[in-house]
């Protein structure tokens, strides 16, 4: 059996199946055949084949080179093959009739157009985690509630917290107020105390001159006692009217504390209500939660989009598959991920170029293959025939690659 022929058995590859790829070697590439026979001639002269170790590493060699250029081909092979169907698909796509070929377009034009509406479509910047979009869409019907309450506390709680620094400023007020009060009626004390003591001195003054110069003193007595009678008078008023103000900032001042301290509980029953809810949604306030909400609306219309998306271009391309497996094309699914393709004519031909590059460099990179398979069989052969006292050892190497 020839060389060739031999490989191609071993490949797989039939003589229908592969007529349309031929060995043609260029002079480079005969070159670097020849350069490796030559090599590999010279490596085996230097090699001991009586050595069981080296010959057999020597064989494992090419047995390796083959394995890898098998399975390299025949990957390759399988490339070539779709690429083949892809060129054929174009050409049976180029020769519908323009009735069908307008049919095609339609179902085509029909999946670009969902494209560019996607295309089209602005999404929003994520900024909520997918725990917090879980959170709201469980609780969606109760968040526009929540949040309108939520903002309503906030402003009451605003309210009462202006109303206990207006208490506290009116505390403070009569507290200062009764201070003063009090001052007055230490006043009057003091004023009281100061009569008494001047009309006793005065008295007593007087009582001396009398007795010892024999001054008359009696109108002086009469004038003390007037004037004594009028500061301990006006003492007296000043000090009524001191502890009257002090009564009256007492009730003002416990009146005060009486509303603040009203107050103060309806303070904290509110902070206690925004504080557990705030806890409940895991917010700082109001308008963090109208935030998240906020981008749960935007998340969700992004989704509905995507969906109906999916849902649309799952139907248009389902139409334009099974429209294109109607006229036989060999891979539909292929075209229905590339509509511009069935509609542009220039891309038709772009895609076209591409795929006929793409079959020559398979075309080479199978041919630089086979070489690589002939180099090693030549090779194995050539040992076998040169050393046919190991031939069975080396038969029995090549045997563990099949």
């Amino acid at each position: 059996m020839k060389l060739i022929n031999w490989l191609k058995d071993i490949l797989g590859f039939g003589e229908d199946d592969f007529d349309d790829i031929e060995l043609n070697f260029s002079s480079e590439s005969a070159e670097s055949l020849m350069q490796s026979l030559a090599n590999a001639s010279k490596k085996r002269r230097t090699l001991n084949m009586n050595d069981k170790e080296q010959r057999e590493q020597y064989v494992r060699e090419y047995c390796d080179m083959m394995a890898v250029a098998s399975k390299d081909v025949e990957a390759q092979k399988i490339e070539y093959q779709q690429v083949t169907e892809r060129l054929a698909d174009l050409e049976e796509l180029e020769k519908l009739p323009v009735t069908d070929k307008s049919q095609v377009r339609i179902r085509a034009n029909k999946v670009i157009k969902i494209e560019q509406e996607d295309s089209r479509y602005t999404r929003p910047a994520k900024k909520i985690t997918e725990s917090q979009y879980r959170e709201m869409e469980r609780m969606a019907k109760d968040i526009p509630a929540v949040l309108e309450k939520m903002k309503k506390d906030e402003e009451y709680q605003a309210v009462v917290r202006r109303d206990l620094n207006l208490l506290e400023g009116e505390k403070g007020a009569v507290a200062y107020q009764r201070k003063e009060d009090r001052q007055k009626a230490r006043s009057a004390k003091n004023l009281a105390f100061i009569a008494l003591f001047g009309a006793v001195m005065a008295s007593a003054l007087m009582f001396v001159l009398n007795q010892a110069m024999h001054v008359k003193v009696e109108m002086g007595f009469i004038i003390l006692a007037g004037a004594f009678a009028v500061a301990i008078t006006a003492a007296f008023v000043m000090y009524q009217n001191a502890q009257s103000d002090i009564a009256r900032s007492n009730r003002k001042l416990s009146k005060a504390i009486s509303v603040q301290n009203t107050v103060k509980i309806k303070y904290v029953n509110i902070t206690n209500v925004l504080d557990y809810n705030y806890a409940k949604y895991g917010v700082m306030n109001s308008y963090e939660l109208a935030y998240i909400w906020e981008k749960y609306i935007e998340e969700k219309q992004a989704r509905e989009h995507d969906s109906d998306i999916a849902e649309r271009m799952e139907e248009a391309r389902s139409e334009l598959y099974q429209m294109l497996k109607h006229y036989h094309i060999n891979d539909p699914s292929v075209w229905v991920y590339q509509p511009g393709v069935l509609v542009y004519d220039d891309e038709a031909k772009d895609i076209r170029k591409q795929l006929i590059v793409q079959r020559q460099r398979l075309k080479k990179g199978i041919d630089f293959e086979m070489y690589n398979l002939e180099t090693a069989k030549k090779e194995l052969e050539s040992l076998v025939r040169q050393y046919p006292k190991y031939a069975q050892d080396i038969i029995a190497v090549v045997g563990e690659y099949e």
